[in-house]
């Protein structure tokens, strides 16, 4: 009897993990692997453009973000689509599948313990930098060259694949069975390198550098804040900047740490009981939460970027500018050109033009100083071809207000030489000095007002 409950007890947990680890994995670490990727690329292409890139912060904040796509595009297949196709294999205890096999074969745990390792020694990496720039200022920017910071992220990324090398070598794979078997090699190194080097490596160096260096930063920023609270002043732009990036810095590696310390927990309780913890119900549940912790820390960092870094946002906003087509570019210069010119109001041009002789004497002046005839080739040649459609958007709005304006000038000055049948001016704005080589049809004066010269 109690052989047939526990066997019960034990098929209703293997469902039960299998179903979290279809639900955690395999739809929600799907979305947030998606997501995370796509916002650690765009994370990557701002931080590389010309205004950002100086930086040694942003340079180890770009190769962080290499490393965590690199991590969630090893995930989405290692966890969230074997689950999703395989779900029903493994619930009705089949056996291995062709990408399960394939899965298998590739060496995945080797790469992924890389790339996370490199992600952990990148963050304590970029707090060291952030703590120079708090600690020693004047210094910051001899030591904390461009140079110095790409040997540091080299030099991170060898450490991590020559730590790694064992793991190539503890499995091998058997055909006839389709798993993988510890090679003799692995059966020696197997203790030493998942349990007595592998938590001190991961996660208790780590988690011990990162609590001193970010226990300083906080002290630092507390002390400045309260310094100008006492001097009642208000601190330049670029030390607000400095203070919103160490601030965000200290965000992230804080959500690093409280995502890593499941995992921790976990290995140290497997490294006591390796077999009693594999065949716990609540280990199992604790790696699949685990795991995902991870999984959101790798795909949120740039929300963090965006909400606290100002220089982040405006520069991820002129990226997203460039990116847009030509077309809506040109409407949104067309748009902004036409409030230029539309700053004053058409009544004025009725007001400026109630006397013939202020006309006459305005374009007579014109005439002499300028020696200006508006003819076809002149005027391809001079005008800008965002501004010309803007203006002739400006007539036709305007078309019936300007037409009476129009006819009273023409009847009135018939015999002037600038006008012809075929010509036509209209003037917006008279009281102005024209210098004579001025060859642009918007001209504006010292008092801000403008004429507009046109062929119609």
């Amino acid at each position: 009897m109690s052989n047939n409950s526990s066997l019960i007890d034990h098929s209703s947990s293997l469902d039960y993990i299998l179903l979290l680890r279809l639900i955690v994995w395999g739809y929600i670490g799907m979305v947030l692997s998606v997501f995370g990727i796509v916002g650690n690329i765009i994370t990557v292409l701002v931080l590389i453009s010309p205004s950002m890139r100086t930086t040694s912060t942003n340079i180890y904040l770009t190769a962080l973000s290499c490393s965590n796509i690199l991590f969630l595009l090893i995930f989405i297949p290692s966890y969230s689509l074997r689950y999703l196709i395989g779900y029903e294999l493994y619930k009705t205890n089949q056996p291995p599948f062709a990408f399960e096999i394939l899965l298998t074969r590739l060496p995945t745990s080797p790469i992924y313990n890389t790339i996370l390792l490199s992600i952990i020694y990148l963050t304590i990496a970029v707090s060291m930098d952030r703590l120079i720039l708090v600690q020693f200022p004047l210094k910051a920017r001899q030591i904390l060259t461009q140079r110095a910071t790409l040997i540091t992220i080299i030099l991170i990324y060898a450490f991590c694949i020559v730590y790694c090398i064992p793991y190539w070598l503890e499995q091998r794979y058997v055909p006839d069975l389709k798993v993988c078997v510890l090679t003799r090699i692995g059966q020696r190194i197997h203790k030493y390198t998942r349990i007595y080097i592998y938590i001190p490596v991961v996660y208790l160096i780590p988690f011990a550098t990162l609590t001193c260096i970010n226990v300083t930063i906080i002290q630092n920023l507390i002390a400045k804040k309260r310094r100008k609270k006492h001097l009642c002043g208000k601190a330049n732009k670029k030390k607000q900047a400095d203070y919103h990036i160490t601030l965000m810095l200290v965000t992230v590696v804080i959500v690093f740490v409280l995502c890593q310390l499941p995992l921790l927990i976990l290995n140290a309780w497997y490294a006591i009981d390796p077999h009693g913890s594999y065949h716990n119900f609540l280990f199992q549940s604790l790696n699949i939460i685990g795991i995902l912790l991870i999984v959101f820390n790798t795909s949120t960092n740039f929300l963090l970027y965006c909400f606290f870094g100002q220089k982040f946002r405006q520069t991820l906003i002129e990226f997203m500018l460039r990116m847009l087509p030509k077309q809506h570019k040109q409407a949104n210069m067309q748009t902004r050109i036409s409030k230029l010119v539309s700053n004053q109001p058409l009544q004025s041009l009725e007001k400026n033009l109630t006397g013939k002789q202020r006309c006459i004497s305005t374009r007579d002046s014109f005439t002499k100083s300028t020696s200006l005839k508006v003819d076809k080739t002149k005027t391809n040649e001079l005008s800008q071809e965002t501004v010309n459609d803007t203006l002739s958007q400006k007539l036709e709005i305007d078309k019936s207000k300007s037409t009476s304006i129009q006819t009273t000038i023409n009847h009135q000055e018939e015999s002037d030489r600038l006008i012809t049948k075929s010509e036509q001016v209209l003037i917006m704005n008279e009281n102005f000095p024209l210098k004579s080589d001025q060859q642009f049809k918007l001209y504006t004066g010292s008092n801000g007002k403008r004429i507009l010269v046109l062929k119609i």
